[in-house]
C-alpha cells in the first residue's frame, strides 16, 4: 500500500469491463470464482472444450486406450499439427461424460501468473470455490517461488472430493521452463483426484521417464494417432460418398500418411471428381506436396468475397460475427462494409473450411492452424504490405474497443504503427494500475521498440509506478528527470503532471522532508482529482503521512475523515486509502486504541471490498496494536493470519510481520515456533532477493537470540553493522535494526558499546522526533533510559523515562518497557517520575510481576543476560485437582472450536473447510492445544479437554 500503491482489486472502468463480459466472455461473471477477481482478465471461450461437432468417424481403439488408466495422473496426446489429438481427447471425455478443466494455451500463456490463473479459473468452472489459497498468490506482486506455488496448488487439487481431469489444449506453446518446473513437482506427489491431459505437438520436457517407470503415464503418439485403411475409406464414404479400392487406399496412405487434415481436403476435392479413384491415384509427391495442391484446390473453389475474407481472417487468432466485420473489406473498395460475419462464417461451416468452433453459443471461433498457415501464405502472395497493415489495423481498433487490450497492442504493432501501440498503453494503464494488474502494463512496455518510451511521458510514469510496485525506489528520481526533460517540449493535460508530483511527494516523504512533500502532494490531488485515476487514493493517503509528520496530525485526520464521508464506498480504491490513512495516522502518533479501530474498520473494508492486500495490511495494523499493548495471544493470531498473505503484502510489511510473529512467540517463551518464523522469514528473505530484507531478516535473528539470553551471538551481529536511522528504515516497522543494534550494545555493557549506543539512539529519536513518529520515539527513549542508567548518568536516564512514559501512557503502551526487562523495573521503581501517573507505573510493574525470566545461557563460560520474557495473562484451566497438576494455559476461542472438531474426528483439511482457515493455521492450533494441555497426540487432547470441563463427556 505505502511502499506498492495499487490494490489487489479489479476496478476496470464499468464501461469496459461491460463491453468485456457482453462481447468476448460470454458469461455472466467474468471472474474466477467466489466472486473475486482474478490476478489476470480471463477469456472465458479458452476455458470451454471444443464444441461437439458432427464425427466423421469414431475412433473406440483410441478412446478405450485412454479410458483404460483413468487414475493415471498424466496423459500426453504428442504429435504433429492435423492429427486430430483435441478431437480425439474431445471425443473420450464426451464419451465418457467427464466434465474437464479446460484450457486453450497460447503463446501468452508462456507468462507463469498468466498461466496459472488460466489454470485456476478452469478448476474453479467445475469446483467454484477450489484453489482458494493458490489464488491468493497470484494476487501477490511478486510471485512466489516456483515450489511453494506448486505445493500450494497440489494442495488445493487435493483438497477436491471428486476426480478432475484437466486438459492443457496445445502445450507445445509454452516455452517457460517455470512452467515445466512447476508441472514436474505438481506431479512429483501429485494431487489425489489429478488426472492431467498434455495436449502437444511434441512431448513436453518434462520428467516422463520417471513417470512412466512408476507407471504414472499414459501416452499416444503420431503412429497411434494415423488412420487406418478402413478408416480412411470411412472418412471419404461420409463426406464424399465413395468408396475406393484396398489398393487405392494403400497409395492413399503412402502419401498423406494417415494425416486427418489430409483426408479432409481429400474429401473436399474428390466431391467434383467424376472419377475419384483417379483422382486419388494421380496424387503424388507425398504429403506436404499433396498438402499444398489439395489446398489450393480447396480455395480456388471459393467465390471471391468468401476468398477474400478468409485471407484476411487468417491473421486473427480467433474471431466473431462482429470481429469479421470489422477486418473485412474488399481490397478494391476499402468503403465496402456489405459482408456478414454470420453469413461467411456459416458458408465456410457448411463448405468445412476446418473452422473449429469455440463455444456453445456459436459466437468465437477460430481456423485449424494448418490451414490458418496456408490462408497466411496466401494472404502474403495476393495482397500489398499496406492492405495487409490495414487489416491488422482494423483488427486493433476492433480489439481496443472491446477491452482485448493485448490483442489490440499486437495487431497495430503489426501494422508497424508503433504511435498507435503506444497510445493504447497511455489510454489503457490507469485501468490496469487500479486492479493491481501492473505486470500486465510491464507487459504492454516490452512489446514496444526500443526507445519508444523515452520520449513519451506517460510511458514513462507508467514504468515508474512499476517501479514502486517491484519497489525498486532507487529508479524514480532519473525517471522523473527524464519525464520533466520532455514536459519541457511538450504539452500535456494536468493530470500528467499531477501524476509527476506525486512521484516527487512520494520521495520526499521518505526522505524526511514532509513540507515540500505535502505540497507536491497538493499538487498532485489538485491535477488528478475526478480523473478517475489510480494514484488519486495514493496520493491522499501520502498527503496524510506528510501532513502527520509536518506536525499537522489533526489536520491530516480532519481531511480523511471529511472525505470518507464524502465518497463512501462509491469509490472503492479511494475509500480504501483514505481508511488506511486513518490507521497509519495514528499508528505512527502512538494512539494504540484509535489505531486498533481504524484496523479493524479497514478489515471490514477490505472484505466488503475484496482487497487482499488491504486485508493483509489490516491483521498486520491490528497485530502490531495488539503487541505494543502487551497483548501478546491477540497479536499472535493477527500476525499468523498476515503472515498466510506475506506474499500479497507490501514486501516490507511482510518481512515486518514475520518479525512480529517470532517476536510474540518468543516473549511467549515458544522458542521452537520462533525458530520456525525466523528459518521461514529467512527463506522469504532470499525469495525476495533484496539485501535489505536479507538484512532484516539478520537483525531480527540477533534481537531473538538477546531475549534467550544468548548476547555473544547477538553481539557478534552488533558489532558488524553500521547501522543508519532513516525515515524509510524508521516509519512504523517493528524491525528497525538501528534500533535493535543499539538494544544489543546496551546489553554488552562495555564503555564504547554504551557510547555507540547512546549516540545511535540520540540519532533515532532526533529523526523519530523531526518526522514525528511517535512510535519509535518511545521505542529510542525507553532505550535511552536504560543506556544513561548503565553509564551511570541516572539524571539523563530518569529524564529520559519520564518523556517515554508520558508518550506512552494515553496510548496504552506495554511492550517497549518490558522487553527491556530487569533494568526497566530498577528504573521504574526508582526514578521520580513527574510526567505519568503513578496508575500507568503500577501497571507496568504487574506486568513485570507476571514475566518469568529466560534461563541464562552459558557460552565460553561466560553467564548470559537474562532477558524477561512475557507470558499471556488470565486464568488457568483447572479443576481443582491437587497442585501437582500441571498448569493448563487458558485456550483461545479459535483453540477450542478446533477442539471440538478434533473431538468430531475430523481431519486438517475438513477442519479447516468448516473454520475457514488454512490448514497450516489448523495444524497451529493443533500444535498450542497439545501445548496447552500437555499432550502428545489428538485422542488425548479430547480426553483431558473431557477431563477439565472444556468438552461434553462421549
Amino acid at each position: 500500500m505505502i511502499l506498492c500503491g495499487p490494490t489487489t482489486n479489479a476496478f476496470c472502468t464499468q464501461n469496459r469491463q461491460e463491453k468485456l463480459r457482453k462481447s468476448v466472455t460470454n458469461d455472466s461473471n467474468a471472474s474466477t470464482g467466489m466472486g473475486q477477481p482474478s490476478a489476470t482478465m480471463i477469456l472465458r471461450t479458452k476455458l470451454r472444450p471444443p464444441a461437439a461437432v458432427q464425427r466423421l468417424i469414431s475412433r473406440p481403439r483410441l478412446v478405450e486406450l485412454l479410458q483404460r488408466n483413468p487414475r493415471r495422473p498424466l496423459t500426453v496426446v504428442s504429435a504433429p499439427a492435423g492429427y486430430g489429438k483435441t478431437t480425439l481427447v474431445s471425443q473420450w471425455l464426451q464419451d465418457a461424460e467427464v466434465k474437464p478443466a479446460w484450457v486453450q494455451l497460447g503463446d501468452e500463456n508462456s507468462e507463469l501468473r498468466t498461466f496459472l490463473s488460466y489454470l485456476v479459473a478452469a478448476v474453479q468452472v467445475r469446483f467454484p470455490t477450489a484453489c482458494s489459497d493458490t489464488a491468493v498468490l497470484l494476487e501477490a506482486a511478486q510471485l512466489p517461488p516456483s515450489l511453494l506455488l506448486a505445493e500450494t496448488l497440489s494442495n488445493d487439487l487435493d483438497s477436491i472430493a471428486e476426480p478432475l481431469v484437466v486438459v492443457l489444449d496445445d502445450y507445445h506453446l509454452i516455452s517457460n521452463s517455470g512452467i515445466h518446473e512447476l508441472l514436474d513437482k505438481l506431479l512429483l506427489h501429485p494431487p489425489r483426484p489429478l488426472h492431467l491431459v498434455l495436449v502437444t505437438r511434441h512431448d513436453p520436457p518434462i520428467s516422463m521417464a520417471s513417470l512412466r517407470a512408476r507407471g504414472w503415464l499414459t501416452e499416444i503418439h503420431q503412429d497411434d494417432l494415423r488412420f487406418t485403411n478402413a478408416e480412411v475409406n470411412a472418412v471419404l464414404g461420409e463426406m464424399a460418398g465413395v468408396s475406393v479400392s484396398q489398393a487405392t487406399l494403400e497409395h492413399l496412405e503412402q502419401q498423406v500418411e494417415g494425416w486427418i487434415v489430409g483426408l479432409h481436403l481429400v474429401g473436399l476435392v474428390i466431391r467434383n471428381q467424376s472419377v475419384p479413384e483417379a483422382f486419388l491415384y494421380g496424387l503424388k509427391g507425398g504429403f506436404q506436396q499433396v498438402y499444398d495442391y489439395l489446398s489450393e484446390q480447396v480455395l480456388t473453389g471459393q467465390p471471391a468475397a468468401m476468398r477474400d475474407c478468409l485471407l484476411q481472417t487468417s491473421v486473427l487468432s480467433r474471431f466473431c460475427p462482429s470481429l469479421v466485420e470489422a477486418v473485412c473489406v474488399s481490397p478494391n473498395d476499402s468503403t465496402d462494409k456489405n459482408t456478414s460475419g454470420e453469413k461467411f462464417i456459416e458458408d465456410a461451416q457448411l463448405a468445412n473450411l476446418f473452422v473449429v468452433p469455440l463455444d456453445s453459443q456459436g459466437q468465437w471461433f477460430r481456423y485449424h492452424h494448418l490451414f490458418q498457415d496456408l490462408l497466411r501464405r496466401q494472404l502474403q502472395q495476393c495482397y500489398s504490405p499496406k492492405d495487409i497493415a490495414g487489416v491488422h489495423s482494423r483488427g486493433s481498433v476492433w480489439y481496443e474497443s472491446q477491452g482485448l487490450i493485448t490483442e489490440s497492442i499486437e495487431h497495430a504493432l503489426a501494422a508497424e504503427d508503433v504511435v498507435r501501440a503506444a497510445e493504447i498503453i497511455e489510454r489503457c494503464r490507469r485501468d490496469e494500475f487500479a486492479a493491481d494488474r501492473w505486470y500486465v502494463v510491464e507487459r504492454w512496455l516490452s512489446m514496444l521498440p526500443d526507445g519508444v518510451k523515452q520520449q513519451r511521458p506517460k510511458l514513462l510514469l507508467a514504468e515508474a509506478s512499476i517501479a514502486i510496485c517491484r519497489f525498486q525506489v532507487a529508479r524514480i528520481p532519473t525517471i522523473i528527470e527524464q519525464v520533466e526533460n520532455l514536459l519541457r517540449e511538450q504539452t500535456v493535460e494536468p493530470a500528467v503532471r499531477g501524476e509527476l508530483a506525486y512521484l516527487r511527494g512520494f520521495l520526499e516523504y521518505w526522505e524526511g522532508n514532509a513540507q515540500s512533500s505535502q505540497q507536491y502532494l497538493e499538487e498532485a490531488i489538485s491535477k488528478i482529482s475526478g480523473e478517475k485515476n489510480p494514484i488519486e487514493g495514493e496520493a491522499e493517503l501520502m498527503l496524510a503521512l506528510a501532513l502527520c509528520m509536518g506536525g499537522h496530525e489533526k489536520m491530516a485526520v480532519r481531511g480523511l475523515e471529511d472525505r470518507i464521508d464524502r465518497f463512501g464506498v462509491s469509490e472503492n480504491q479511494l475509500f480504501s486509502r483514505l481508511t488506511a490513512g486513518l490507521a497509519f495516522v495514528h499508528s505512527i502518533s502512538g494512539d494504540l486504541h484509535r489505531s486498533r479501530l481504524d484496523a479493524q474498520r479497514l478489515k471490514l473494508v477490505a472484505n466488503k471490498l475484496r482487497i487482499r492486500n488491504t486485508e493483509a495490511w489490516a491483521y498486520y495494523l491490528q497485530a502490531w496494536g495488539h503487541l505494543h499493548a502487551g497483548e501478546l495471544e491477540a497479536a499472535t493470531g493477527l500476525f499468523a493470519d498476515a503472515a498466510e498473505f506475506r506474499y500479497v503484502l507490501d514486501p516490507r510489511a511482510a518481512v515486518d510481520t514475520l518479525a512480529g510473529l517470532a517476536l510474540c512467540q518468543q516473549l511467549r517463551q515458544r522458542e521452537n515456533e520462533a525458530d520456525e518464523t525466523t528459518n521461514l522469514l529467512q527463506r522469504f528473505a532470499q525469495d525476495l532477493n533484496e539485501r535489505q530484507y536479507l538484512d532484516l531478516a539478520d537483525s531480527l535473528q540477533a534481537r531473538i537470540a538477546l531475549l534467550r539470553g544468548d548476547s555473544r551471538r547477538a553481539l557478534q551481529w552488533a558489532r558488524s553493522v553500521n547501522e543508519q536511522a532513516v525515515p524509510s528504515s524508521l516509519f512504523l516497522w517493528l524491525e528497525a535494526p538501528a534500533i535493535t543494534q543499539a538494544r544489543v550494545l546496551i546489553t554488552a555493557g562495555s564503555k564504547r558499546d554504551l557510547a555507540t549506543a547512546t549516540k545511535s539512539l540520540k540519532a533515532i529519536r532526533e529523526a523519530s522526533e523531526s518526522c514525528r513518529f511517535t512510535c519509535q520515539t518511545i521505542e529510542a527513549a525507553a532505550l535511552q533510559s536504560v543506556a544513561f542508567d548503565r553509564q551511570g548518568s541516572t539524571d539523563d536516564a530518569f529524564n529520559s523515562l519520564d518523556e517515554a512514559l508520558a508518550l506512552a501512557e494515553s496510548g496504552g503502551w506495554v511492550r517497549p518497557f518490558l522487553e527491556l526487562g530487569p533494568p526497566m523495573t530498577s528504573l521504574l521503581q526508582r526514578a521520580p517520575l513527574e510526567n505519568v501517573s503513578i496508575e500507568f507505573v503500577d501497571r507496568l510493574l504487574e506486568a513485570f510481576a507476571e514475566t518469568p525470566s529466560a534461563p541464562a545461557h552459558e557460552s565460553s563460560g561466560q553467564a548470559k543476560t537474562s532477558i524477561p520474557i512475557v507470558a499471556e495473562s488470565g486464568p488457568t484451566v483447572s479443576d481443582g485437582t491437587s497442585s501437582a497438576e500441571p498448569y493448563v494455559e487458558t485456550l483461545t476461542q479459535r483453540e477450542l472450536e478446533t477442539l471440538q472438531m478434533l473431538a468430531l474426528r475430523l481431519y486438517d483439511k475438513e477442519i479447516a473447510k468448516a473454520l475457514s482457515i488454512s490448514v497450516w493455521t489448523v495444524r497451529t492450533h493443533v500444535k498450542h492445544i497439545f501445548e496447552k494441555l500437555h499432550v502428545t497426540g489428538r485422542r488425548q487432547a479430547v480426553l483431558k479437554a473431557e477431563e477439565l470441563g472444556l468438552l461434553e463427556k462421549g
